[in-house]
């Protein structure tokens, strides 16, 4: 007898969301008694954010901060990656400015603050926390962001010692994972309380947001693949964008079907030399790595988040505060990494932090079903750009692989056999 197969919680969130659509609408603002369901949710993510954000974000930069065991090439993928991630927040700035998901939106715009954020300088220095467990208490997010990334350097600077401290914070990465996916378990019921009565709120004018918060995410992600990868692909790699992508079709089809950057980089191993012209040796330390700190999908996604909620209650954010967002999308994108629904889980403490209420999260969470796919191949494809284009400023680049007539399939072939 064969065993039924689970429905998996993607699609557990994803039947949540359409039902909770169809009640809301049917039913009408009287729906409104199930919002606590939803709140508890919210909740229920809070309060793993502090402990996620300060761990991953400490974990990752303590795993990686040591550039000088990398040597020149490690360090120049490591600041490419940096770089590639800090344009894709400006990416999903303008296109979330040019689109404007969330205007027209009239979701209960009550709850919002208008937080009156310091001139650079004050900001500066602020950052700086005086005392971190008031800082954490306070889910203070620049201060405790400062801090993991501070105790993250030190503890990559004391050598051998810092392999138990690595150990510890490991485990309590994982723990705290597993913590996220325990209470992401109540999503379903969350996401359905969360759109039911947002829904029964707003009737049919939620379903416009949702398509436009949509589009907003994928002419982003388009934007990155072809223009921020394709210019840089044509500068650094001397090489077409659109002849990469179909030279490494299947990996970014694997990222798309598994939606999950550590899943693929074996695949990416396999395939660097007989299809990139990447020596395995860089490959074997890049793909890793971009698989930890090279999330440029988180990156481009939290700043349209953000946006999309603050244009839903009319908030406006000076330069200096997107300067700031692009500053959070860097260092978040790494700590995301491995993090259940990724980046959307930081999203709650920068709504906090701006002074925006958590309402519209249920509709930013719900979506994210849809959009994860898209994001994971962003990941993917930045990775391989930018171990492509590195090697090839290095000189250690095989160009033949990307001359006319090549046949990679082959070569790839021809490799496996004499293994």
């Amino acid at each position: 007898m064969e065993k039924k197969k689970k429905i998996g919680l993607s699609a557990k969130m994803l039947i949540g969301m359409a039902l909770g659509l169809i009640v809301g609408i049917v039913v009408g603002p009287s729906i409104s008694w199930i919002k606590p369901f939803g709140t508890i949710f919210v909740n229920l993510l809070k309060m793993c954010m502090v402990p996620v954000i300060f761990v991953s974000i400490t974990l990752s930069i303590a795993q990686v901060t040591d550039l000088k065991a990398f040597g020149r090439i490690g360090i120049k993928i490591f600041v490419f990656y940096c770089i590639t991630s800090a344009l894709a927040a400006v990416n999903g700035i303008c296109w979330a400015t040019i689109i404007r998901p969330g205007v027209g939106f009239s979701a209960a715009t009550a709850g919002a603050v208008e937080k009156e954020i310091p001139d650079i300088v004050s900001t500066l220095v602020n950052i700086i926390p005086t005392n971190i467990i008031q800082a954490l208490a306070n889910a203070n997010l620049m201060s405790i962001i400062f801090f993991a990334i501070m105790f993250g350097i030190a503890i990559s600077l004391i050598g051998e010692k810092n392999k138990p401290v690595i150990e510890v914070l490991d485990s309590l990465n994982a723990a705290i994972l597993k913590m996220i996916n325990i209470c992401l378990q109540y999503a379903p019921i969350g996401v359905f309380a969360l759109m039911a009565n947002m829904a029964g709120a707003n009737g049919l004018d939620v379903i416009l947001p949702l398509g436009k918060f949509l589009i907003t995410e994928y002419a982003a992600m388009l934007t990155q693949i072809l223009v921020v990868y394709g210019v840089l692909l044509a500068i650094m790699g001397k090489i077409n964008i659109f002849k990469f992508i179909n030279r490494v079709k299947s990996v970014l089809i694997m990222a798309f079907s598994t939606t999950s950057s550590s899943a693929t980089v074996p695949l990416e191993l396999e395939l660097c030399e007989s299809h990139m012209g990447v020596p395995r040796s860089i490959g074997g330390f890049s793909f890793p790595l971009g698989s930890t700190v090279n999330q440029d999908g988180a990156g481009l996604n939290i700043p349209i988040c953000l946006l999309f909620t603050a244009q839903i209650y009319g908030m406006k954010f000076t330069f200096a505060e997107l300067i700031m967002i692009v500053f959070l999308c860097l260092i978040m994108s790494i700590g995301a990494a491995g993090i259940p629904a990724g980046a959307s889980i930081f999203i709650l403490m920068i709504l906090g932090q701006f002074g925006l209420p958590s309402d519209a999260f249920g509709l930013i969470l719900a979506s994210y079903v849809l959009i994860d796919v898209g994001l994971t191949t962003v990941n993917i494809c930045g990775d391989m750009v930018c171990t492509t284009s590195v090697c090839r400023t290095e000189g250690v680049l095989n160009t033949k692989v990307w001359e006319p007539g090549y046949d990679a399939e082959a070569a790839h072939a021809a490799a496996k056999s004499a293994e």
